[in-house]
């Protein structure tokens, strides 16, 4: 092994990283060992007067494991047999492979089977297994937030460096782990490959198939690229018919250059259907009868061979299916884990403002390492594929994990409030309130809305309160009215039929209807009242379900919501089990739809037609069957349609990220029963939505209102007997118009080996801060500080020194590429009471034994 130093100049900076490489003529492929340089020279192909070699291929494996789910039901020990039998597969078929298990996986195999670590260790050492993928958690990524996105590799990368040693190089994932920001997230965690093939399990990814390209170059919406190998003809799931399926095929001899990948789940138990001593063979038969000569690498090494031929190819979110069936059991995971991360980022905020305080803090710490960082663990755990996809199987487990990540993380936050409340002074009649969210925002605070700076604690003083929500009944139409804003709602159908100025025709915002067993039902409306405080209230009935819908204007900004609630019954005995929420409207010619992924926004048309299977009984031993999706497409936080001069409605949601193009608008899928949970089924829905119309507006105006919608206003409530009117951190000026802060925290101190070049190998006690670029204009953003700075950096997402930056007294502009995630980081000077130690006390606890000696003797 020999350490090099790889120069990178993302960005037009320099940036050193330390990386452990094996020597290239180490890869082993049992009696096929080569050298890349001698395999592609064998692989220009002559002819004329001289033989032509047979045709020559590559093949490369992953192994997939994980500690959630695997070590929770298969019982302890799992990881370390997976290892095992994978080595036992390599020895036998020579073929060097790619472990992909789950962070966490590893930290637990660190503390419960170190000698199989160990082995691991030595198989990655010499070559024989490569680290990939190497998420903390293995989530689908798509379906949590842009920041899980970040610690979910940042936990990873550390966790593979700490206990491996290794650090990972290749994305490969077993499931589908797609989302159009992804390889600029990779690119900036030090990875310089991936692979797009996702295996077939409980559900049915779709990524586009690649008929003749050996290799890709996978661009991201930002422009970033990852050498990727693409999903093929070729590509072998764990099961030895698979292999004897594409052999008989022909298939293998139609590409120039064959790529076969496959995904395996190795574990030597008879209750398990994939062992080396069922797949070796098959892929022995490759080998030997497919009338391809195979090289075998891991991921890293095959597409260092076929660098030179990968073409650009950029996948949007039209062109790729998840598969999954969002919206079931209410979408209660995905709300959860949106509501966990939340508070985990309003906690960091929180404890870094206390920090600027000085001493003493909420504990004797300045920050709550350990604690957030346990929460964090829990809820990138929680995201794993398993406990999303088969809440029936394992999730009751990981929502175990999750709640005690929330209460880690609400602890945090509650008593860092208290510590900024007890520092400001409140007035009577005024109230203390702290933004937590990385912009200045409107909030509802003593009666009246006012505008919240940001990422600070604020005391708003008592004022004149705006007025109450008028009602005003016509028939059965209700008029909601609060300023020069108003909605209208029909009582005898049910449904909102105008929001501000956008009247939504004959369908109407909250109508209803329930898909059951492929029969569409349509609900009536059973009752309906009016409150005097403006919510109006409507109950719709389908046979056993029973849904109440209430309307009422937002108290914070223009706005109308709706708040789904009731119960769906025992569900259907069959597949499809939905209750769906219709958004037409007519009165604009709807020109674009824009939603969310992960730390973006783009547009979305959402008219393919893919399959998604399921179970007909058992979920391990039934046979399946398949249902045919149409027109789906996702919106982690919103959706929002536009007519051609950006007038649109904004539809924004609590965790409801599945969708249906309709002839016209869309359907918002609100719940489903899900065949592969078996008997789990949470019949109850408790779902939020928010209907925003506005004019022109770029994307950061659209994820910011997402992040208010479920992001509270924090009340700081306590003794209030402090000296300062406010506590802030920093503000975002500049010509950026569509960045924002999105996330401000304290990094672990923690060093790895391959590691060094965190920014705090050279700071005390940075601030990171998380700064996206969403509109796609690029531009400058400038963090203004509340207490100037003596240092400050541009780093990647891991906190790794990209270079440093330029201070303009309290202030560091920072360069912006279009939708660019990036992360700066600023040291300040240390306050006087920072420098306090228990020294300093020492007489409070050094003697105090004698002195109560001395008392008792006397």
């Amino acid at each position: 092994m020999h350490a090099i130093r790889e120069h990178r100049a993302d960005r037009g900076h320099n940036f050193l990283l330390i990386r452990t490489e094996r020597s290239r003529s180490q890869t082993h492929t049992g009696r096929r060992m080569t050298d890349i340089d001698d395999f592609r020279n064998a692989a220009r192909q002559s002819d004329g007067d001289h033989d032509v070699p047979a045709k020559l291929g590559w093949y490369t494996f992953g192994n997939h494991f994980h500690w959630v789910d695997m070590e929770w039901l298969w019982g302890n020990g799992v990881l370390g047999r997976s290892i095992d039998d994978m080595l036992t597969f390599i020895g036998r078929t020579g073929a060097p492979g790619n472990i992909n298990f789950d962070g966490v996986g590893y930290e637990k195999l660190a503390s419960e089977e170190p000698k199989a670590l160990a082995r691991l260790k030595d198989a990655i050492a010499d070559g024989r297994v490569e680290v990939v993928g190497a998420t903390y958690g293995q989530p689908y990524g798509l379906f949590h937030h842009g920041e899980s996105a970040v610690r979910q590799l940042a936990y990873g990368v550390r966790a593979s460096l700490r206990l491996l040693e290794s650090r990972p190089r290749s994305f490969w994932e077993e499931e589908f782990c797609f989302f159009p920001q992804l390889p600029q997230l990779l690119r900036d965690a030090g990875y310089r490959y991936a692979s797009l093939f996702f295996q077939w399990t409980w559900h049915t990814p779709e990524i586009p198939k690649e008929h003749d390209a050996a290799a890709i170059r996978w661009r991201g919406i930002d422009g970033s690229e990852v050498l990727a190998l693409p999903r093929s003809e070729l590509n072998l799931h764990q099961w030895p018919e698979d292999i004897e399926a594409l052999i008989a095929s022909g298939e293998i001899a139609r590409p120039k250059m064959p790529v076969v990948q496959q995904w395996l789940e190795l574990l030597p138990a008879p209750d398990w259907m994939c062992r080396s001593e069922l797949v070796a063979p098959g892929v022995e038969r490759l080998f030997n009868g497919s009338g391809v000569d195979f090289r075998t690498g891991t991921l890293s090494t095959v597409l260092d061979a076929l660098e030179a031929d990968a073409d650009p190819r950029e996948y949007g979110m039209d062109d790729v299916f998840h598969g999954m069936s969002l919206g079931k059991n209410g979408n209660r995971l995905h709300r959860l884990s949106r509501r966990l991360e939340q508070t985990l980022l309003a906690a960091e905020t929180a404890s870094v403002l206390v920090g600027s305080l000085g001493k003493p803090y909420a504990q004797w710490a300045k920050y709550s390492f350990w604690e957030l960082e346990e929460a964090w663990r829990e809820l990138l755990a929680f995201q794993h594929h398993d406990n999303d996809e088969c809440e029936g199987l394992c999730g009751h487990i990981g929502y175990l994990g999750a709640e005690r990540g929330l209460a880690i993380a609400e602890g945090v936050l509650e008593r860092q409030l208290r510590r900024l409340a007890a520092s400001l002074h409140v007035p009577d009649g005024a109230e203390a309130v702290v933004n937590t969210l990385g912009w200045d925002r409107e909030a509802f605070v003593a009666g009246r809305r006012v505008m919240l700076p940001a990422l600070a604690a604020t005391v708003v003083p008592a004022g004149e309160t705006d007025p109450a929500v008028a009602v005003i009944r016509d028939g059965d139409v209700v008029r909601l009215a609060r300023g020069g804003f108003s909605a209208e709602i029909d009582l005898r159908r049910g449904v909102a039929t105008r929001v501000g100025e956008l009247g939504t025709g004959p369908v109407g915002l909250g109508g209803l209807r329930w898909v059951r067993d492929g029969q569409e039902r349509e609900f009536s409306v059973a009752s309906s009242s009016v409150s005097a405080d403006g919510v109006v209230t409507v109950a719709r009935e389908a046979g056993e379900a029973r849904v109440e819908v209430s309307f009422r204007l937002a108290e914070e900004i223009d706005a109308l919501d709706l708040w789904f609630s009731g119960d769906l019954g025992d569900g259907p005995d069959g597949r499809a089990h939905a209750a769906l929420m219709t958004l037409v409207e007519p009165a604009l010619d709807v020109a674009t739809v824009f939603h969310d992924t992960p730390y973006a926004v783009s547009a979305v048309e959402g008219r393919g037609t893919f399959h998604r299977k399921y179970p007909t009984g058992d979920w391990m031993t039934s046979p399946q069957e398949f249902e045919t999706v149409v027109h789906p497409f996702t919106g982690l936080q919103f959706a929002d349609q536009v007519d051609a001069s950006g007038t649109g409605l904004l539809w924004l949601h609590d965790g409801s990220q599945g969708f249906h193009r309709a002839e016209i608008g869309f359907w918002n899928v609100l719940s489903m029963r899900d065949p592969w949970d078996e008997e789990y089924y949470t019949s109850a829905l408790d779902a939020r939505v928010r209907a925003v119309p506005h004019g022109a507006v770029e994307h950061g105006w659209r994820w910011r209102r997402a992040q208010e919608f479920t992001t509270p206003v924090r009340s700081l409530q306590g003794a209030h007997d402090g000296t300062a009117d406010s506590a802030a951190f920093a503000r975002l000026e500049g010509s950026a118009a569509g960045a924002s802060i999105t996330a401000v925290y304290r990094d672990s101190d923690y060093h790895a080996t391959g590691f060094e070049a965190h920014v705090n190998s050279v700071a005390a006690e940075p601030v990171l801060i998380r700064v996206v670029e969403f509109a796609g204009d690029g531009g400058t953003a400038d963090i203004v500080f509340a207490e100037r700075p003596v240092r400050a950096w541009r780093t990647t997402t891991l906190g790794e020194i990209v270079e440093e930056l330029d201070l303009d007294d309290d202030r560091v502009a920072v360069d912006l590429r279009p939708r660019e995630i990036t992360t700066v980081a600023v040291e300040f000077a240390p306050r006087a009471e920072d420098a306090e130690t228990l020294d300093d006390h020492r007489g409070t606890w050094a003697t105090v034994h004698r002195t109560a000696d001395e008392e008792n003797n006397a």
